[in-house]
């Protein structure tokens, strides 16, 4: 997910700056695709505890790879900030999902330890991410392949929520 967010929304005025739009046009259509961070979020902060962790978390990361793949290969102004918005919502209602998901995996005990592990190892990502996809974008390859490699990332992260985690809503693992 860390890799998603930063290598998308770092370079997401310069992408669509590259697609045609003028400066202002694309620091406004991106500041109006972070916005729906917020709801995001708190939407994700609610179902965590009204349809559970790990449902949440999944549902949010397979939507936010979708939404990723059809901002790659949105053709006009209005599918660029429909999906630019989904992605943007959905990313964020993942990250709230990862949050208390991740720390409940671990028992009381480590989860200080085991939180910072998840986290460092997802700065990784963070880190890399803006470079690689800076890479990318300079050799010209087209957007749908930059965003199918988020769509990727996260439907990796998708399957190993999916496959190895557990639901912690209602479980005291102490």
């Amino acid at each position: 997910m860390n890799y998603t967010y930063y290598g998308m929304f770092l370079w997401l005025p310069s992408v669509l700056s590259e697609k045609g739009y003028s400066l202002v046009h694309s620091l406004g259509y991106s500041l109006i695709m972070t916005l729906a961070q917020v709801p995001g979020y708190l939407t994700a902060a609610w179902l965590v505890e009204k349809w559970g962790r790990k449902r949440t978390l999944v549902t949010a990361m397979i939507l936010a790879g979708l939404s990723a793949l059809g901002f790659g290969f949105a053709q006009n102004t209005a599918w660029l900030i429909i999906f630019g918005l989904l992605l943007s919502y959905f990313m964020l209602a993942a990250f709230a999902g990862t949050y208390i998901f991740t720390v409940e995996q671990f028992p009381t005990h480590a989860r200080a330890t085991g939180m910072g592990w998840a986290a460092g190892f997802g700065r990784i990502g963070s880190a890399i991410a803006p470079f690689v996809t800076g890479w990318l974008l300079g050799a010209q390859l087209a957007y749908g392949w930059i965003f199918g490699i988020f769509f990727a990332f996260l439907l990796i992260g998708f399957f190993v929520v999916l496959g190895l985690g557990y639901e912690t809503k209602g479980y005291n693992i102490g």
